[in-house]
């Protein structure tokens, strides 16, 4: 049995890792801000996606915290009791603008406060693992590397959330922390649901979008709706389930190569994510290109969308390109996969 510490615990990613943590023995701590009820009822839930028995939430032990705190508002001597593995999955998710001061404040200075309280505390033997996202590489072209990153200006980054998340990594990559190597940094890609069934739990990334879709389509169906899309786009859809056995494979090797970018060896195309959409929702979505817009500009209605669409949209509008290793690539979503992840929201998922 081993023993893990993981943070921001009643997250999406972090709820699906407890499940399967306690699922196979280890010992949790889990942090957050939320409840301990809350945080519990999120782990039974992530323990069903996983086809796993809800009632082992139980065995998590909860813990409230702050990252705003410099020692995180725990008693440390009842959380570092023995040599672990600590999980900082706790940020701020947003692309909403002017929210730059408070994504500095949870993801870049929380995060300092996190790896420092680790260091004090931490036993001897012990791990870090800091759950990044691999659209920190903005906007920037070219492959995005598996190193350490360097500072870049806010104005390379679709939102302020790409850019927190930057310089959490830049500031993680100056701690003694990563100098000794006990560091794993998990870059993930865009996070959907479970592979075999398409069972998600998450409002966020192409949920979000889905639910801006359905709600227009159903409003007014029949409807054709263009989006301004690169050529080539496509997105790293990451299925929950492989990547939370990919993390656990990662944290518990060799830490030579402490970045890592935990995406499928193949992404999604949008035109395929289009037409998914389209065959379980009462609207047609077509990529096009801006020259295309510009020669026949959005009517009315698509503009309304797009504008409601707008912060997912610009992750239309790229190429993404991620270095990666077999040992770190979750399985691809495949055609029956991404079916299922859309029916499953699209039935299950959607507010009435």
């Amino acid at each position: 049995m081993a023993d893990h510490v993981v943070d921001g615990a009643n997250g999406f990613v972090a709820s699906h890792l407890i499940g399967a943590l306690v699922a196979r023995g280890d010992a949790v701590v889990a942090l957050a801000r939320a409840s301990e009820e809350v945080v519990r009822r999120k782990v039974s839930d992530a323990l069903v996606t996983l086809h796993l028995d809800p009632s082992l939430a139980r065995k998590v032990q909860v813990r409230q915290f702050s990252l705003a705190e410099k020692e995180l508002g725990i008693s440390a001597s009842d959380v570092f009791v023995e040599p672990c593995t600590y999980w900082h999955s706790a940020a701020l998710i947003t692309f909403f603008p002017r929210r730059e001061a408070e994504l500095h404040a949870v993801n870049v200075v929380g995060s300092t406060n996190v790896t420092a309280a680790f260091a004090r505390h931490a036993k001897p033997g012990s791990r870090y693992v800091h759950v990044s996202t691999a659209y920190q590489h903005g906007t920037t072209d070219g492959r995005a590397l598996e190193q350490w990153p360097e500072y870049a200006h806010p104005s390379e980054f679709r939102n302020d959330y790409e850019h927190s998340k930057r310089l959490a990594e830049v500031e993680l990559s100056q701690t003694g922390l990563a100098h000794k190597g006990d560091v794993l940094v998990a870059r993930l890609g865009v996070m959907v649901g479970h592979s075999g069934t398409g069972r998600a739990l998450t409002d966020l990334g192409m949920y979000d979008f889905l639910r801006v879709i359905a709600l227009f389509a159903r409003r007014t169906p029949g409807q054709r709706v263009r989006f301004v899309c690169h050529p080539r786009a496509a997105l790293h859809l990451t299925p929950v389930d492989g990547t939370v056995d990919r993390m656990l494979a990662l944290a518990s090797g060799p830490l030579d190569r402490p970045v890592r970018h935990l995406v499928p060896p193949t992404a999604v195309p949008v035109t395929d994510l289009f037409a998914a959409i389209s065959a379980h929702l009462p609207v047609e979505l077509v990529a096009v290109t801006a020259a295309e817009v510009e020669a026949e500009p959005f009517s009315r209605f698509e503009a309304i969308v797009n504008m409601r669409c707008k912060f997912t949209s610009p992750y239309l509008r790229y190429e993404y390109q991620f270095e990666s290793h077999a040992d770190a690539e979750p399985p691809p979503v495949t055609p029956r996969i991404l079916d299922l992840l859309i029916s499953w929201y699209t039935r299950e998922g959607l507010p009435e």
